[in-house]
């Protein structure tokens, strides 16, 4: 009879336990909501099972730091800019990057505030943390004579590619200097001697494409490396990022070819990520894995009105595939709405809750 008693007791014990655990687990949401914040030219990062990201703030930098795609989980001011010099102003479309035990912000920045921009140029910061504090490391030379660094270049949206060991800067450049800001910008590559000293810029890519052009100007901005197996692409965004028609489009490595070559990349005869009627500008996307690495998302920015120019912009989630042809598949941008959370954020905060 005893045996009875302390069966019943340790089932019950164990179904209350269980119901418990039900409900705390249905106290971790299972969705998250479109757009996640305010925002332009989003990039995140995924280094030993956390995420980081970078955006402008309070004149600098933040960086932050998270167990989930969908949320921070810390936020610092990790970077302002000094008074009087060549990166004191316009500080564009900072990126943070993890190399050979350092970590690297990679931006762009002016001589003076606001337009015409025609001063901007890529810049370096450099710290064994991710929170700072960060060392300046100055100007990347982006022009054609990196031995005598003569004319220095106009230069945004710097990224950094690994391929075999080497490393390389992409990043959307002018072909000559102007005294202004109506130039059209391409898509220029060099190897990385370290992570701030580049050598001999090769042009990559062009907008030449009907889709790529519509504006006053036509431009390639916004590079990003997407890996996928074998496979090596370069996400960019095209037309007037100021417009409800800025989009993606892609650049493939052919296996075994040098990257620095640009006969090495072929383009995509479509854009792979636009807009819609209901999503506008869309663009300056980066990608990364979910927490349990069993899923590919995008995280990009669109405009939250059709009209204004750069000013209230959002930044978005969504997930993608890859087709059979080993190319991702975008699809459509969902917009505003609920989405459910990357695989593997549920299970995580589920196990670190009280």
């Amino acid at each position: 009879m005893n045996k009875i008693f302390s069966i019943i007791f340790l089932l019950t014990a164990f179904l209350s336990n269980l119901k418990a655990q039900q409900t705390d687990k249905g106290k971790v949401p299972e969705m998250f909501q479109n757009p996640l914040r305010k925002g332009a030219d989003p990039y995140i990062t995924k280094h030993n099972g956390k995420y980081y990201t970078i955006f402008n703030e309070k004149g600098g930098f933040a960086v932050t730091e998270s167990r989930y795609l969908t949320k921070f989980e810390k936020k610092e001011v990790v970077w302002t800019p000094p008074e009087g010099k060549w990166n004191s102003f316009n500080l564009w479309a900072p990126e943070i990057h993890h190399i050979d035990g350092k970590w690297y912000i990679y931006y762009a920045g002016s001589v003076h505030k606001g337009e015409p921009f025609y001063a901007q140029r890529a810049g370096v910061l450099e710290s064994d943390s991710p929170f700072g504090p960060y060392a300046d490391k100055g100007r990347l030379y982006t022009g054609d004579d990196p031995n005598q660094k003569k004319d220095n270049c106009w230069a945004i949206d710097m990224t950094v590619l690994e391929v075999s060991g080497k490393k390389y800067a992409i990043w959307s450049g002018w072909e000559t200097l102007h005294d202004h800001h109506d130039v059209d910008q391409n898509l220029y590559i060099a190897e990385m001697k370290n992570p701030w000293t580049l050598g001999k810029r090769v042009l990559l890519s062009r907008p030449e494409l009907d889709w790529e052009k519509g504006d006053h100007i036509v431009l390639q901005e916004g590079p990003q490396i997407l890996k996928h197996n074998d496979d090596i692409f370069i996400i960019y965004s095209t037309r007037g990022s100021w417009t409800e028609h800025y989009k993606l489009g892609q650049l493939r490595l052919t296996r075994g070819k040098d990257p620095l070559s640009p006969l090495s990349w072929i383009k995509s005869s479509k854009p792979v990520f636009q807009g819609t009627s209901a999503v506008h500008g869309l663009g300056h996307a980066s990608m990364t894995t979910s927490p349990d690495d069993s899923e590919y998302w995008i995280y990009y920015h669109s405009k939250a009105a059709l009209d204004g120019g750069w000013d209230n912009r959002e930044v978005y989630l969504q997930q993608f595939t890859f087709g059979k042809d080993g190319n991702p598949v975008f699809g459509i941008p969902s917009g505003r709405g609920e989405v459910k959370r990357p695989s593997g954020e549920v299970k995580v905060e589920f196990n670190q809750s009280p």
